[in-house]
């Protein structure tokens, strides 16, 4: 995943008004993994955006997976 600038063969996809951009490879590791909820934590003992696979649970910040937290 990376921020760079739009690609002929990059997929739109819009959820809440917000836009992405899905390389392929992103794309077929999306659906693979039952899609990806990012969650804004602002918590005492943790702060940041949580991203987590769908059907892994990768972004839950207990198991290590989490890279927004901090």
């Amino acid at each position: 995943m990376a921020l760079d600038e739009p690609k002929d063969d990059d997929k739109v996809v819009e959820n809440n008004g917000i836009k992405f951009l899905l390389d392929n490879q992103t794309e077929e590791i999306l659906q693979q993994s039952g899609g990806l909820t990012i969650d804004y934590v602002n918590e005492a003992y943790r702060k940041g955006y949580m991203l987590t696979l769908g059907a892994a649970g990768a972004g839950d910040c207990n198991s290590g997976g989490c890279s927004g937290c901090g």
